[in-house]
């Protein structure tokens, strides 16, 4: 399982280009997105229904293991959605049940993506878009543990990220 910090579109492509074969946990509206919807069912993307929390983690959790056959790894947001640089958003349980339930190491990514390419509009800014895989986070922790310590290093590092290339928190645009 890969859980990375989700700040625009184009982290998408990122990570899905860096692994294999890759299938994300995303919001169900998107399966009725023109050619986007069709693909993503193709490669194993698991729809989430996020407006009814804990059926949705039942659902979600159910659908991954109904799909642990099939190769690839699972990508997760843990916040749930884009999130502006800069900007603090609390990460979702849902992450925490799937560590629990899949039993497998889990590898954190950060990015510095919203930096260049915003969450809204169509401005891009030129500079190097990064998604870092960081030391992966062995099984086994209880999910508190596990939670804290996945944002504190996905939270640290995209800050790093984002300093590097000159965005500073006050500089955001939420």
């Amino acid at each position: 399982m890969i859980a990375a910090k989700h700040q625009s579109f184009l982290d998408i492509i990122l990570i899905f280009g860096a692994v294999p074969a890759g299938k994300f946990i995303m919001k169900r509206e998107l399966m009725w997105a023109p050619v986007l919807g069709l693909y993503a069912l193709r490669i194993g993307c698991v729809p989430v229904d996020r407006g009814k929390r804990s059926a949705a983690i039942t659902r979600m959790v159910a659908d991954v293991a109904g799909r642990r056959q099939a190769p690839g790894q699972l990508i997760i947001y843990p916040q749930g959605t884009r999130i502006a640089p800069g900007v603090r958003a609390p990460y979702k349980i849902g992450t925490g049940v799937l560590y629990a339930e899949l039993g497998q190491t889990c590898v954190p990514a950060a990015t510095n993506v919203g930096v260049f390419w915003p969450r809204r509009g169509i401005r891009r800014k030129p500079g190097l878009a990064v998604v870092e895989f960081l030391p992966p986070i062995e099984a086994g922790l209880d999910k508190r543990e596990f939670m804290a310590r996945l944002e504190r290093e996905v939270e640290g590092a995209s800050d790093r990220l984002m300093a590097e290339a000159g965005f500073h928190a006050e500089d955001r645009h939420g």
